[in-house]
């Protein structure tokens, strides 16, 4: 975490980064300091994807394995959180939570709901991949992204190879500001 004061170089840095991010999607900041950073296993906040003229709700889990996953979509520990810039990695079963991805369109949305903020995202890509085909994501991306993916196909019992990709980004919500 940073400390101190700002040199003006760093002040026009930081805030050239602010003044490019809002353009992103940002609606206003939210200070790091403020935030409580879930600890892994725990529900930190819900998803709501809109598609097919129907809301579904999904609770949001810090954590991946199958039991979280039984609780709701797991978000990868090693992708960002909402508002953070990058790219946020949830996986969920497709008997459970997640078959409704089968229903998502570009263009629909999906809201992400934590204590510290409500975040917007619009559906640009939807694709079936191989499970091992990292093309589907990038964890070092500069734009804030959604990736939400389960197994494919959807009405298959067993085994599964490939995965269904939903992939969105950010239309609003409050960036967080790690400096404070």
């Amino acid at each position: 975490m940073f400390s101190g004061d700002l040199g003006s170089d760093d002040n026009e840095i930081y805030n050239d980064v602010f003044t490019h991010n809002s353009l992103l999607g940002y609606e206003g900041t939210v200070n790091a300091s403020d935030i409580t950073y879930p600890t892994y296993g725990s529900i930190y906040g819900e998803i709501e994807i809109y598609t097919n003229n129907t809301v579904y709700k999904v609770p949001l889990v810090f954590g991946d394995n199958n039991a979280m996953l039984r609780r709701g979509g797991g978000q990868y520990i090693g992708s960002h959180f909402p508002g953070e810039g990058s790219t946020i990695l949830v996986s969920g079963h497709n008997t459970n939570y997640f078959n409704c991805l089968k229903h998502t369109k570009v263009g629909e949305f999906i809201e992400i709901k934590t204590n510290y903020g409500k975040y917007k995202y619009e559906i640009i890509d939807v694709s079936a991949k191989h499970k091992t085909d990292k093309t589907a994501y990038d964890l070092n991306a500069e734009k804030e992204t959604l990736v939400l993916y389960t197994c494919y196909p959807f009405d298959v019992v067993g085994y599964k190879v490939n995965r269904y990709f939903v992939t969105a980004i950010l239309v609003s919500g409050p960036q967080i500001d790690p400096y404070h």
